[in-house]
């Protein structure tokens, strides 16, 4: 018959799990559901010449710049008052890097320093100007326009407002100063009726003949609308983040649409799209890497996990069975891993994906032997710390392989982002995929010190000594 304490505990068994995979999942979803935009770098580089307007110069670039980087929203672009009240906020969505010159934020792009680049272009300033004179010069010509008109109608109107109080006068039969009074209002009411009417109706025909000029010439006034206006070029790196280079797409030409100026955005290491669907969704392109970062880190911990207790046994005869046993472990670790990078491009592969080529296969091969080495020294050391290990490495660290540093709540930034190895996975993906580098990549040293450091774990277990029952095995056999 069981004991109490046995079926106590087989009964809490489905209460430690359930206890356990909550845990779990809270530590995955956590950082998704309290993320948020802080400090992304993005770069600003003005090449406007300026301008001389009235004999003092100005330059709507560098002005620009100075409120960008001073943490102020842009405006027209025009008002050079300095309406700061106060420092910028150190956890804003973005933080501005000035940058001098083309060569510099050329070498910060390729270096993946910003998300994206601003680049105010040499005629920023003259075009502004222009734009405004113009703008200036059609305002002065439609009040010249009314004002001739008012003129007119009221010269035409006070020779017809005599004759037309006249004939009031005559017809109510008022003589005297009674006559002369009435004329006086009848003539003035008449000419501002007379001017008002001939307002209107220059107003209604300037519409009309507008709308028709608009119908017939539309298409070759929005073009020299666009040729005419400032443009600002927006350069998005998709390598450094899909996801934020999906979010700063929308964000940054609303920002700097209030400038007035038309945004140019471009996108720079976009990848091989070419399996990308017309109509998925932007989130699409970051689950594709998650079907990569995921499986990778699961297979390489669950096969670990299975390969420790198959391929070691429960107790040694002396440590040179148990060097022998940690080799054979490494051994199949090195085959499993390339099995496991096999597996996520087969997964990612059945997802829609496409395949991966060599390069990402080999980078994924190194990552999970990083894994397993690691694992496979903790496992040999102890069981329970292996696994503790492993699961919450894979609680903690599966967001930061989507998520960049930026977006990570504050725990996550400053604990976990600098060791997990989801992190470089992503990093070494997205390197291989959008980037066009080989396996050997940014990524890549990270990974190879987990691996020396898994390789030193597996050696502190053939070091340590020989547990009791390993012990009590060994005088067994020689009694």
């Amino acid at each position: 018959m069981r004991s109490k304490t046995a079926i106590i505990r087989t009964l809490c068994m489905p209460l430690a799990v359930i206890v356990g995979v909550s845990c779990l999942m809270a530590l995955m979803f956590y950082p998704m559901m309290n993320a948020s935009v802080r400090e992304l770098p993005v770069a600003v580089l003005s090449l406007d010449e300026g301008a001389t307007v009235q004999g003092k110069a100005m330059n709507v670039g560098d002005t620009m710049v100075e409120k960008l980087t001073s943490g102020e929203a842009p405006s027209d672009g025009t008002d050079t008052a300095d309406d700061s009240d106060g420092d910028a906020d150190a956890d804003s969505p973005m933080v501005w890097h000035e940058v001098k010159s083309q060569s510099e934020l050329d070498r910060g792009l390729a270096d993946h320093d910003y998300y994206a680049a601003i680049v105010i272009p040499e005629d920023f300033t003259a075009k502004q100007v222009a734009k405004q004179q113009t703008a200036m010069k059609e305002r002065i010509t439609e009040s010249t326009a009314l004002a001739q008109v008012m003129v007119k109608a009221q010269t035409e109107a006070q020779t017809q407002a005599q004759q037309a109080a006249m004939a009031q006068v005559q017809a109510k039969g008022l003589t005297g100063a009674a006559a002369q009074q009435f004329a006086q209002q009848y003539a003035k009411q008449y000419v501002q009726q007379a001017v008002q009417s001939a307002v209107q109706k220059a107003a209604a025909q300037s519409m009309q003949s507008g709308q028709s000029a608009q119908s017939g010439q539309s298409s070759e006034s929005d073009s020299a609308d666009v040729a005419d206006a400032p443009t600002i070029t927006v350069t998005i790196d998709n390598g450094k983040s899909p996801l934020m280079a999906n979010m700063l797409k929308s964000s940054l030409p609303t920002v700097l649409g209030k400038t007035g100026a038309t945004v140019e955005t471009k996108v720079i290491n976009e990848g091989d799209t070419s399996h990308v669907k017309s109509n998925a969704l932007p989130t699409a392109t970051m689950m594709g890497l998650n079907v990569l970062i995921m499986p990778t880190f699961m297979m390489s911990m669950v096969v670990s996990i299975i390969a420790v207790a198959v391929l070691g046994p429960k107790s040694y005869d002396d440590k040179a069975q148990r060097w022998k046993t940690l080799a054979m472990q490494m051994g199949s670790a090195l085959v499993y891993s390339l099995l496991v990078a096999l597996g996520a491009d087969c997964v990612r592969a059945v997802t829609g994906a496409g395949w991966l080529d060599w390069s990402a296969v080999m980078f994924l091969w190194l990552a999970s032997f990083a894994i397993m080495a690691v694992l496979f020294g903790l496992l040999n050391i102890s069981v329970p710390l292996g696994v503790l290990t492993g699961v919450l490495t894979f609680g903690l660290g599966m967001t930061t392989g989507l998520f960049p540093f930026e977006l990570l709540p504050g725990f996550w930034r400053d604990w976990v982002y600098g060791w997990v190895p989801q992190r470089y996975i992503g990093e070494g993906i997205r390197a291989v995929l959008y980037n066009g580098d080989g396996w050997w990549n940014t990524a890549t040293g990270p990974l190879l010190i987990t691996l020396g450091i898994g390789l030193v774990i597996v050696v502190i277990a053939g070091l340590l000594p020989l547990r009791g029952r390993d012990k009590a095995a060994k005088a067994g056999k020689r009694s």
